[in-house]
């Protein structure tokens, strides 16, 4: 571990005169540390939610994971920075670009494998981000389209391990600890530790449970809420775990769960269209969010809710018209 250490103080990125030391104490400087706004006061109850398309790489709550999953290993020593690996990840949009910005800027070669789903304005933001990227054929996972990116990056990466570094962000213990380190604190500092409950959706788990570790640590009666969409949903990055896989993370850390809700898909349309009247630029998974919130708020009495708006509203056109 110590040898890596030393290469990463000393080591100088191909044509700048910068560590790699010095660039990941500066993307971890720009993310996070997001604003909190109070969205409403229901029954009494008021909700929040920290705005994470303020993040600077893929505009979403990614850049946390992405950020902690690339320098993690580097840090500690884990992967020599010297070796010329590609490294591989299946994701819907937002973990691919963070992973494919920071990998830049690292001099991270970034392959990212999209399902099938993804939207055209995603994939095109996504060509720009990354070494490389593939959208999965129709069909080719039987569980289901938002997992076929997953079995194709195993598959890849099964096939030859040499080639690929494949750190796998439903699996991740980077993904957990950047929600630990970072999104916990904030929900808790800037809520003067008066949250109650936290109300969130999760896609890999890692913002849930990394956020559910932190904030059960300072207050074991805070209650923590996965918020569920419909089956065949028109949702990028949430999962509906009747249709979907449980990721590694979010199945080992299930007993952190103290209740569920659902929204429709058309709940989390019209949450979000109250959103956008009130200059919250945000995609559906954070509508999806603000209903669970609000439902959650109707049943509850002297409640602190707080939640998360995952992302910006890149690709709301195309999903506004099928939700009608």
């Amino acid at each position: 571990m110590g040898l890596f250490i030393i290469q990463l103080e000393s080591l100088v990125v191909p044509g700048t005169i910068e560590t790699y030391a010095s660039r990941i104490n500066h993307i971890k400087e720009r993310i996070g540390n997001t604003p909190m706004a109070h969205l409403d006061t229901v029954n009494g109850n008021r909700i929040y939610a920290k705005l994470e398309y303020l993040n600077p790489f893929s505009l979403s709550v990614k850049d946390r994971a992405a950020a902690y999953m690339l320098t993690g290993p580097l840090e500690r020593g884990e992967i020599n920075p010297l070796e010329e690996k590609v490294w591989i990840e299946a994701s819907s949009g937002n973990l691919g670009i963070a992973y494919g910005k920071i990998g830049s800027y690292l001099g991270i070669k970034t392959f990212i494998v999209v399902p099938s789903v993804t939207d055209d304005e995603t994939i095109e933001i996504l060509k720009e981000s990354v070494s490389k990227y593939m959208v999965t054929p129709g069909g080719y996972c039987p569980g289901g389209e938002r997992d076929g990116a997953i079995k194709m990056v195993a598959d890849l990466w099964m096939a030859d391990p040499r080639k690929y570094e494949f750190r796998d962000q439903y699996r991740s213990r980077d993904n957990i600890k950047a929600h630990v380190e970072t999104t916990g604190p904030e929900f808790w500092n800037q809520t003067n530790g008066e949250i109650t409950h936290l109300v969130l959706a999760p896609g890999t788990g890692g913002t849930i449970i990394g956020s559910a570790r932190y904030l059960k640590s300072q207050n074991p009666e805070i209650k923590i809420i996965t918020v569920q969409p419909q089956r065949d949903h028109k949702i990028q990055g949430v999962r509906n775990f009747e249709e979907s896989m449980k990721s590694i993370i979010f199945s080992d850390n299930e007993d952190l769960i103290d209740d569920w809700v659902h929204v429709g898909d058309k709940e989390a349309f019209q949450a979000v269209e109250g959103l956008w009247n009130n200059r919250y630029p945000v995609g559906f998974s954070s509508g999806l969010n603000y209903a669970a919130a609000k439902k959650i708020a109707k049943k509850e009495e002297n409640a602190v809710i707080a939640t998360l708006f995952p992302a910006n509203g890149r690709g709301n056109t195309n999903t506004t018209t099928s939700l009608k």
